[in-house]
């Protein structure tokens, strides 16, 4: 995907409404002639994220027909998980910070991530008012090469399904950990232990299902991010690897103090230093030398190699593998190495496809440089976390809701099975429960009920209308309205931007029962 912003600011007569073409009200003839028939694809947010208007050209590109738009929150466009960060850095460009850039792969309505181009625009209206442009170009009409425009969407909706197979089977696993702690209740009845029996045999049935039709496709391992220091990690890796995949060759660490911690899987940290070592050891053979260097670096520098980088700063971890005068070839140019030059060229190294692969899935980078006198370096750019605690573990102001003694929650989830387990439990702990299936019905039972209900526990992955979608329309219904999130999407700060964002709690599936009664009673213990 690629992504930009371009810094303009323009003023228009003020926005009113939208027009029978799909252009803004307010616009002159020529602009609205423009805005009706433009190739680019148009879209016209407000400061609150709901969408005023767009071009048939932005309509097609995401599936939609124009009047269809018109009305929906933007991030009804983005995946679960990034509507979370899209909507926070849409709250953040409004207000005029030129470094927030929201999340810009849009969906389109099938599901499949588009291959575009994006790139947004302040306009501020005559009654003050602070709107976001958006342009879309649909960058498979502009790709020459077929094969070239195939290979990336296959790549894109091949990481979409992988989220979502993840999404699913997290949600199996809570459903098994749920019925598992109801049948260590001896108070249960004959027929609530079938019950419960009766859905963890249909949950483990399920996943038995999902596992076989994923070995078909790739093996993806479920990511456990955790706060690394990142020249610690690499120290304890090669004291306790370094001899067996590097031997022969001199190591040398030269790793700056005091960098921010970052957010990374250790195993899969691991499988990059692994990778990436024995590349080097392959190609410098015995008598090689490889460097390691770390700094932090801004990440304005990353964007201009890498225009989906998005974090504020970044760790660098730079490996330089120098070759041994025996790799060299009689007639080579002495400023490079010849070697280092053909393996980088080659576009389909199983080791660097891998790393890369590991990367995307931290938000991270791969620059590979052959042009740094006779060697190869490789650099990642890792997102620093830059708080100086993690926020999702401050405590949580809560503002207590109108009927808060009443303990009433909605509970909100696609999953019946686990929408019934978790009712049950509350239930059975003096709460009671008000159920919805999707966005749609969630939005409908909490504006039936907003004076009575205390708490919403939602999901983000919610058919007809997302999660988070679901959330902000409640949300602007009631402000101090009270949520917890779940999640079976594993994107590492993704419970720091749901926090951030005016949740009181976030649930990561697979969770245990234990711990959604214990977020619960939390909120009831603070407002009480």
């Amino acid at each position: 995907m690629i992504s930009g912003m371009e810094k303009t600011f323009i003023t228009t007569t003020p926005v009113q409404g939208v027009a029978t073409t799909g252009a803004p009200a307010g616009l002159g003839g020529m602009l609205t002639e423009f805005w009706a028939s433009s190739s680019i694809g148009l879209c016209l947010t407000d400061d609150r994220g709901i969408i005023v208007s767009t071009n048939t050209a932005f309509a097609e590109a995401v599936g939609y027909a124009v009047d269809e738009l018109a009305g929906l929150h933007i991030m009804r466009l983005f995946a679960a998980e990034a509507a979370v960060r899209g909507s926070v850095a849409h709250a953040s460009f409004i207000a005029g910070n030129d470094q927030a850039t929201a999340e810009t792969t849009y969906l389109h309505r099938s599901g499949r991530p588009l291959f575009a181009h994006a790139s947004d625009t302040r306009v501020h209206s005559l009654d003050g008012r602070v709107y976001r442009v958006t342009t879309l170009i649909d960058l498979s009409r502009q790709v020459g090469g077929v094969q070239q425009l195939r290979q990336n969407q296959q790549a894109e909706n091949f990481t979409a399904l992988a989220s979502d197979i993840s999404n699913d089977f997290n949600n199996l696993l809570s459903i098994i950990l749920g019925y598992t702690a109801f049948l260590q209740d001896g108070t249960l009845d004959v027929n609530r232990l079938n019950t419960a029996v009766g859905g963890i045999d249909h949950a483990v049935r399920r996943a038995a299902n999902l596992i076989r039709q994923t070995l078909h496709l790739s093996r993806r391992d479920e990511l456990c991010f955790q706060r690394i220091a990142v020249g610690e990690f690499v120290r304890e890796f090669f004291r306790m690897a370094g001899e067996t995949l590097t031997p022969g060759i001199e190591v040398r660490l030269d790793l700056a103090q005091d960098l921010p911690p970052v957010s990374l899987d250790p195993q899969q940290f691991h499988h990059v230093l692994a990778n990436l070592g024995q590349k080097a050891r392959d190609l410098t053979g015995e008598g090689g030398r490889i460097t390691f260097t770390t700094r932090q670096v801004d990440g304005a520098e990353v964007r201009t190699k890498f225009s989906d980088a998005r974090e504020p700063s970044y760790v660098t971890l730079t490996l330089r593998v120098e070759p041994s005068v025996d790799a060299f070839v009689v007639g080579e140019n002495p400023g490079t190495w010849d070697a280092a030059v053909r393996f980088s060229e080659r576009r389909r190294d199983l080791a660097v496809l891998v790393v890369h692969s590991i990367m995307a899935s931290h938000r991270a980078h791969l620059e590979i440089d052959t042009w740094s006198g006779p060697a190869l370096v490789f650099r990642l750019y890792l997102p620093a976390l830059i708080e100086a605690a993690p926020a999702p573990e401050l405590p949580v102001p809560v503002a207590p809701a109108a009927s808060a003694p009443e303990r009433i929650v909605l509970v909100v989830d696609d999953e019946d099975t686990l929408l019934q387990a978790l009712s049950f439990l509350l239930t059975r702990n003096g709460f009671t429960v008000l159920k919805a299936r999707d966005g749609v019905e969630a939005v409908d039972e909490f504006t039936r009920n907003a004076e009575r209900i205390a708490l919403v526990v939602i999901d983000l992955g919610l058919p007809r209308m997302s999660g988070w979608e679901a959330f902000l329309k409640i949300k602007d219904h009631t402000p101090s309205v009270n949520a917890v999130i779940m999640s079976g999407h594993l994107e590492a700060n993704l419970k720091t931007e749901i926090l951030r964002a005016g949740a009181k709690g976030y649930l990561q599936k697979p969770f245990a029962m234990s711990e959604a009664l214990a977020e619960v009673n939390r909120f009831f213990k603070t407002v009480t």
